[in-house]
């Protein structure tokens, strides 16, 4: 855990974060798309806490929708970052924070859970600071070559690792927490899409419509806390 969290404490990684991964048009799409997608998984109203936050970028959506957001991340230019875009930002270790129990109405973390390879200790704090029947979101991935080797580990960190459908449910069900969405997406990384030209990313995007979805290789998830 540790060599990811500094290396996201680096300065460089923070000002190229999000240029790296959603610069350009098609970077742009999908950004929106992830976005959206945590959005449509989340409550309409009710405080939310973006844990591990980044650059605020799903804290400030749900701001601009009108909601009370807050974000924390162990990463001291992350945090200043996300609060630099009016997020209220907080620096903590997502594993525990400071945060009362069932002190929020939902709990969304992206682009996080993929950076360990056990997911029950993201759970438990994200079932423990949100109030019974609140809504966990995250995402997962179920392949990628990163998983194998460690590509450009300078510049994005290192492995992911991947977690099952049967995995995540099974950690649900531990957790007390039930799946009430799965939103698989995305035929390659999302930077395959951020790197090809708009009309391409378009096509990609239509094309997951048609393929079977154990073909993905992100997982957007909705859990209920019981």
């Amino acid at each position: 855990m540790s060599d990811k969290r500094t290396f996201y404490r680096q300065p460089g990684v923070v000002e190229a974060y999000d240029r790296q991964r959603f610069g350009g048009a098609s970077g742009e799409r999908v950004s929106r798309r992830e976005i959206e997608m945590a959005l449509d998984m989340l409550p309409m109203s009710g405080t939310v806490l973006d844990l591990a936050c980044g650059t605020g970028r799903v804290a400030g959506a749900l701001r601009e929708r009108g909601q009370t957001a807050v974000g924390i991340d162990s990463s001291h230019p992350m945090a200043a970052r996300a609060a630099a875009t009016g997020v209220p930002s907080a620096v903590g270790d997502a594993f525990t924070t400071p945060f009362a129990d069932g002190a929020f109405d939902a709990v969304v973390s992206l682009r996080f859970a993929f950076h360990y390879e056990g997911l029950a200790p993201l759970l438990d704090e994200m079932r423990r600071v949100t109030r019974p029947s609140g809504a966990l979101v995250f995402d997962t991935y179920s392949w990628s070559p990163r998983a194998a080797v460690p590509l450009g580990p300078r510049a994005w960190g290192g492995r992911v690792h991947l977690h099952t459908r049967a995995e995540v449910a099974r950690e649900a069900a531990r957790a007390n927490l039930r799946v009430t969405r799965i939103e698989p997406c995305f035929l390659f990384s999302p930077y395959v899409y951020r790197l090809a030209p708009l009309p391409i990313e378009r096509a990609l995007e239509r094309l997951e419509r048609h393929v079977p979805s154990a073909w993905l290789c992100r997982v957007f998830w909705r859990l209920t806390r019981l």
